[in-house]
C-alpha cells in the first residue's frame, strides 16, 4: 500500500484508503446504527453480586499497587488486610484507608482468600465500588486535538491486557475499546497485572467494534491497524493527530472484517527468525512510536516557525544606514 499522503500542517492522510486496494472510503457516511445508544439500566440497589464457589468476586482488586491506586481514586469501599504480614507500604495502605473512612476487614474471614495465593494478593486486597460505564460518545466530545484510542481485538489473556492498559495509561490513550464477545475483560486478575492503572484508564467495553470503528472514522479519525501479515513500516509511517490504533488476537492477529475497516496497515520491523512479539509488548511499541512522531513534528514546525520570526525580525538589519549612498557600520 502507497505511503499515506500526510505531510500537511494537520499530519492528516488527504484520502482514506482500505488496505490492499485503490479504492477511496465513501464519503458522508451516516453515524452508525448503535453510536446513540442508550444506557443500560442499572440496579443500583443491589450489591456487589457474590462470586460463585471457587471464583473471585468480579469487583474484588488484590496487590499492593492496585489497591494503593483504587484508594487514591477513591474506588475503594472495603480493604482486606492480612494482619500476619508487615511491611512499610502495607502499613502505608492500612493507615490511607483509615484516613479515608474506608471499612477494613481482616483476611482470613473472607471465603475467596483461601483461592488467592498469598504471593498473588501481598497480604492486601479489596472491594471495589461500583464501577463507572464509559462510552464512545462521551469521550469523543471531551478529545483535543492529538486523540489516540485504542481498539483490542479479542485479547485472550488476562496478563496482557493488564499490561497493555498500563503502556496505554502511561502514553496518554484517551480511551480503549474492548469487544462484545470473544475476548478477555476487566478482571480482578487484569487490575492486578496492570498496577492499577485499569482503574485510571477508560475502558469501553461491550462495544460492537465494526460499529465503533465506523463511529470513529465520522468523528475525524483514522484507524491504523498493526498487522505482522504485512503494511507500512511502523517506525516510519506519520501518524495522524486523531487516531485510532487496532490491535489484534495474540495468535490470530484482527479479523478479516476488523482489516478491512482500517485506514492503514503498518508492521514492526523485526530482524530474521523473528516471526512475532507479545501482544502487550507490540502495542507498547506502536503507542510509543505515534507519540515520538507526533512529538518529531512539533519539534520541526516549532523549529520553523522560530526561523522564519528570526529571518523576519533581521531583514531590516540586511542593509545599514546609507550615507551618501554608501553602506555605514554600526561602529561608524
Amino acid at each position: 500500500m502507497d505511503k499515506p499522503t500526510n505531510k500537511n500542517k494537520s499530519r492528516r492522510p488527504r484520502q482514506r484508503r482500505k488496505p490492499g486496494s485503490g479504492q477511496a472510503h465513501g464519503q458522508g457516511r451516516g453515524k452508525p446504527g448503535g453510536a446513540q445508544r442508550g444506557r443500560p439500566q442499572q440496579n443500583k440497589a443491589a450489591g456487589p453480586r457474590s462470586a460463585p464457589k471457587g471464583q473471585l468476586p468480579p469487583r474484588l482488586v488484590y496487590g499492593i499497587n492496585a489497591v494503593g491506586v483504587a484508594i487514591e481514586t477513591g474506588q475503594l469501599k472495603t480493604l482486606f488486610y492480612d494482619k500476619s504480614r508487615q511491611s512499610e507500604r502495607l502499613q502505608h495502605i492500612h493507615a490511607h484507608a483509615q484516613a479515608e473512612h474506608i471499612d477494613i476487614q481482616p483476611m482470613q474471614r473472607q471465603g475467596w482468600s483461601k483461592i488467592l495465593p498469598t504471593e498473588m494478593h501481598q497480604g492486601v486486597a479489596g472491594m471495589l465500588l461500583e464501577q463507572p460505564a464509559y462510552y464512545l460518545e462521551e469521550i469523543v466530545h471531551d478529545v483535543k486535538e492529538d486523540s489516540c484510542i485504542l481498539v483490542l481485538d479479542r485479547i485472550q489473556d488476562p496478563q496482557n491486557l493488564g499490561a497493555v492498559l498500563r503502556t496505554a495509561a502511561a502514553t496518554g490513550v484517551d480511551a480503549v475499546v474492548l469487544p462484545k464477545t470473544g475476548g478477555c475483560t476487566v478482571t480482578p486478575a487484569v487490575h492486578k497485572a496492570s498496577a492499577g492503572m485499569s482503574l485510571v484508564m477508560k475502558v469501553v467495553e461491550d462495544e460492537n467494534l465494526s460499529r465503533a470503528i465506523d463511529f470513529l472514522k465520522d468523528n475525524g479519525y483514522w484507524v491504523i491497524g498493526c498487522d505482522s501479515a504485512g503494511g507500512e513500516n511502523a517506525t516510519t509511517f506519520e501518524y495522524p493527530h486523531k487516531r485510532v490504533i487496532v490491535m489484534g488476537n495474540e495468535a490470530e492477529g484482527m479479523r478479516q472484517m476488523i482489516r478491512e475497516s482500517c485506514d492503514y496497515l503498518v508492521k514492526i520491523p523485526m530482524d530474521e527468525g523473528v516471526e512475532s512479539l507479545n501482544i502487550s509488548v507490540a502495542t507498547g511499541i506502536v503507542l510509543y512510536l505515534a507519540r515520538a512522531d507526533l512529538a518529531r513534528a512539533e519539534i520541526e514546525a516549532a523549529h520553523e516557525a522560530a526561523n522564519g520570526n528570526g529571518e523576519a525580525a533581521e531583514a531590516p538589519a540586511e542593509g545599514a544606514p546609507e550615507q551618501n549612498g554608501e553602506v555605514v557600520s554600526e561602529g561608524e
